[in-house]
């Protein structure tokens, strides 16, 4: 047989071998085959061997890199600024042109898929790279870390423009990024979305934020600033965008099949740009003498392998929102992944110690403005990490990752301080100390949620000595006594914060010489609307931070488990601890009424109430279902259906599975205890044990 034939009788074997069936494939409908791309054979046309000869090398995107630097620096004037956070922070504009400066040739990761830079070349300014695929096969970046980005989508262009018109493009920052939008989002739309992700939502029943950013860590007007915005990666950047595209309310997204298509656009370009930053050796190669890319015959390697850049807090950003949108999504495992990246990453930094924070910068460069917001940012971003460690422990019944000892960092600036750094005299600047704040201190989400966090840390620490295989037989009073008196703390500090909301006319001259006093009685001039959007806020701040406590001590005395709940196999229900579990269900039923009064459709802060609101709810099971055999109670009865009227609202606004199943195990077990039913009952506990927060169970994943 010639020598070719055979190649080619081994090549179509490879090809039309039948494969194994994958699991994941089979569980959604789609055909698992390998589709080869047909290539055309031999060499190369002559004309395309010079085009690929034009290709600009590494050195000469550095060069036209610093030129682009010297257009924005010319544009906006105001860069030579040394405590401006761009003079501190490092440019990451390489990372957009490292990846636009790939070959064509590298296959794609999604065969089916449609060249997503098609439409880039009459835009790019390197145009000859611009029909690139994404990433390389071989990489497991876009295929491995979050399964749906396997699935085969249309990735046609959207009939959008990406021409930015110097009269609506209001944000520089996105320059960097701006070419890679061509056919996914105008500049309009793109700064439409960076506005959401800074909005701040005043919990009035209308959701204007995104509820997976649970706080900018960024100040709004250091990235948004027209002139000298914030030298910002491009991976947080695509990200932060994708996150914003879940459920922003702009004009372009009404269709849904257009915001289907724009997030999984920018997933995408998110895990490539990512992926160039990535600290893991998923995509390194052994040897720095080899290229990533194979060039043809007598030509210089087109972009030799480097060193990643130095991670910083902008890659803790990437994780921390890429682990929210994904904890809520079909594969919610795969936010574990990314969480441990983030702790991972914020602990190899040293953001959880004042010392490390601080160690590279000279004293005499301390009290600059760039240096004290680049400072307070890794602070923020740990405090961030700190705070949703704590939640998704609750969740996914979790050990903590982070725990208080390891906390030796300031605690974060208030919320009104934060974002008047620039205007604010660093002796006005409130103190602060290290570790953990147990004060709720104000609205901020800092102020009035970290605080909690701690002492749900503390209850997560109990809990897990008490299931210890040999320490679980010791009672801990001493310890339950600390938690009980820091939640009763935390409620003292609620009444004090609306004792002292602040007057209307508060500006942030008299927020610096702020008193304790409440405002003056004599005033009675009618409040302006911004000061009764603040006084709103803090009234549905001090609602829902008491419905948090509540349920604090539903946990620290109760049982997390439905099913156990329900079967009562240890006669707990006959315990001490029980009567206390149902006494602050009953006060939480209470404040959840006044909290659907003031926020009708539970838009404040739905990314995490909806836990609480799951475990807050457990004692009514228990209580309808021994209705069915005490006589119904009028008081319970309406508190369940409260309850359940909260938890369908909850699952409009923010829908989840949990939110859904556990809905319909109460009505079912209500509906149990008023006909005298048992095929209900027994639905309950079929629905409810997909849920458990047994040992070694996985809670709500």
């Amino acid at each position: 047989m010639p020598l070719g034939t055979e190649k080619h009788a081994q090549r179509m074997t490879a090809d039309t071998w039948p494969q194994p069936n994958s699991g994941r494939c089979a569980k959604l409908n789609y055909p698992c085959q390998y589709q080869r791309t047909a290539r055309k054979r031999g060499p190369k046309p002559k004309s395309s061997r010079q085009a690929s000869a034009r290709v600009p090398r590494c050195d000469d995107f550095g060069h036209r890199a610093g030129a682009f630097s010297s257009r924005e620096s010319t544009i906006s004037g105001d860069s030579a600024d040394i405590g401006a956070p761009s003079a501190i922070l490092s440019a990451p504009d390489s990372d957009v042109e490292r990846w636009l400066g790939q070959k064509a040739e590298l296959p794609s990761p999604i065969s089916t898929v449609p060249d997503l830079f098609s439409s880039f070349s009459d835009f790019n300014p390197f145009t000859t790279c611009s029909q690139i695929p994404f990433g390389d096969q071989s990489s497991s970046e876009c295929s491995s870390i979050l399964n749906y980005g396997r699935f085969p989508i249309d990735l046609s262009p959207l009939a959008t423009s990406c021409v930015a018109d110097a009269t609506t493009f209001r944000y520089p920052c996105l320059n960097p990024i701006l070419p890679l939008l061509k056919g996914t989002l105008t500049p309009q739309d793109a700064c439409d979305l960076l506005d959401i992700f800074f909005a701040n939502d005043d919990g009035t029943g209308t959701m204007t934020s995104c509820p997976y950013v649970l706080t900018p860590v960024i100040r709004r007007k250091s990235l948004l600033c027209p002139s000298n915005p914030r030298q910002t990666s491009p991976a947080l950047l695509a990200i932060i965008l994708w996150c914003v595209s879940h459920t922003a309310d702009i004009v372009a997204f009404r269709d849904t099949s257009a915001r289907t298509r724009a997030s999984q656009r920018l997933y995408f370009l998110s895990m490539q740009l990512l992926k160039n930053r990535d600290g893991d050796n998923w995509h390194r190669v052994a040897d720095d003498d080899i290229s990533i890319h194979p060039t043809s015959e007598g030509q210089d390697p087109l972009c030799a392998y480097t060193e990643k850049p130095e991670p910083n807090v902008d890659d803790v950003i990437c994780f921390v929102l890429l682990t929210c949108v994904i904890s809520r999504s079909e594969f919610k495992e795969e936010c574990l992944k990314w969480w441990n990246k983030a702790v991972l990453l914020v602990k190899k930094l040293g953001f959880n110690s004042e010392a490390r924070i601080t160690e590279d910068t000279p004293s005499s460069q301390q009290m600059l403005l760039g240096v004290r917001e680049e400072h307070e940012e890794r602070r923020r971003a740990f405090w961030l990490v700190y705070t949703l460690d704590r939640h998704l422990a609750l969740c996914f019944n979790e050990p903590l990752r982070i725990h208080d000892s390891d906390c030796q960092v300031l605690n974060p600036l208030p919320e009104w301080v934060w974002q008047n750094l620039d205007i604010i005299p660093i002796e006005s600047v409130p103190p602060r100390l290290c570790g953990p704040s147990t004060h709720i201190s104000g609205t901020g989400f800092f102020e009035y949620f970290l605080p909690l966090t701690v002492a749900l840390g503390d209850i997560l620490e109990l809990r897990s000595r008490v299931q210890h295989p040999r320490f679980g037989s010791f009672e801990e009073p001493q310890i339950v006594s600390s938690i009980e008196a820091a939640l009763a703390n935390c409620e003292y500090n609620l009444e004090i914060l609306r004792l002292v909301q602040e007057p209307p006319q508060c500006s942030i001259s008299s927020k610096m010489s702020l008193s304790t006093s409440p405002p003056s009685l004599g005033d009675s001039s009618e409040p302006s609307q911004p000061a009764r959007a603040n006084n709103d806020r803090t009234e549905v701040v001090i609602a829902y931070c008491q419905y948090v406590i509540r349920v604090l001590h539903i946990l620290l005395y109760g049982k997390w488990d439905a099913v156990s709940l329900l079967d009562n196999n240890s006669g707990w229900i006959a315990s001490p601890e029980f009567f206390a579990c149902t006494s602050n269900a009953m006060a939480a039923g209470e404040i959840l009424g006044r909290i659907l009064e003031m926020d009708s459709d539970l838009s404040f802060m739905p990314f995490l109430f909806r836990t609480y609101l799951f475990h807050g709810n457990l004692t009514f099971l228990v209580l309808a279902d021994r209705m069915a055999q005490t006589g119904l109670n009028p008081s319970v009865e309406e508190t369940c259906e409260v309850v359940i009227r909260a938890q369908e609202v909850s699952a409009m606004t923010f829908d989840t599975a949990f939110q859904r199943n556990f809905c319909r195990a109460l009505r079912s077990t209500l509906r149990s205890a008023r006909d005298q039913g048992s095929e209900s009952r027994i639905l309950t506990r079929k629905v409810l044990s997909t849920y458990r927060w047994t040992r070694g169970s996985r809670g709500l994943l």
